[in-house]
């Protein structure tokens, strides 16, 4: 039961990413409301969970952050631009924290093991700060978007196999 559901999952996955990169516009916008949906649905939790706390900081604090998320789901709902800048925001940010993961793995890091590992951060940190540049297209956004939710599908399909290989593998070499 679990490959079958490996299988739907994979073919899913390339499904709604070929869907995405065809219908570029329709996709972010489907994902943007998504998003902005779910933003007023944490905001109103966060919010009932602030009116609830024995604290009066945290109630506050909380309150704060729901009527923040509130909004933004808000904004996210009518407006793709919002969604498009924190989607760009966010690769820069997560680059940024790859590449000063990647130095100090390259600082601290001992044998090759470590030192590849720092590079490696480097170079994808850089990677998605360039991303980031272009992810202020909505195409590019929606190719993105889409490119993963396909490379996840074969994943998903390939995977399975992989990893009984390497058990069949692995019970031969335990019998000798």
């Amino acid at each position: 039961m679990e490959e079958g559901r490996n299988v739907m999952i994979g073919i899913l996955g390339i499904l709604l990413g070929l869907i995405v990169i065809v219908f570029p516009l329709i996709s972010v916008f489907t994902v943007n409301a998504i998003a902005g949906i779910g933003l007023v649905f944490v905001g109103i939790w966060i919010l009932f969970k602030s009116l609830k706390s024995n604290s009066i900081a945290a109630g506050v604090a909380g309150l704060i952050v729901a009527v923040f998320a509130i909004m933004m789901g808000i904004v996210f709902i009518g407006d793709i631009k919002a969604f498009q800048f924190f989607s760009f925001i966010a690769l820069y940010i997560v680059g940024f924290f790859l590449v000063l993961a990647g130095l100090e793995s390259l600082i601290s890091g001992k044998g090759i093991k470590g030192k590849g590992v720092g590079v490696l951060g480097i170079i994808i940190g850089i990677i998605f700060a360039i991303i980031g540049t272009f992810a202020a297209n909505q195409l590019v956004l929606a190719a993105l978007i889409g490119a993963f939710l396909i490379i996840a599908g074969i994943i998903e399909l390939i995977a399975p196999e992989i990893i009984s290989q390497a058990n069949i593998s692995g019970d031969k070499k335990a019998k000798k």
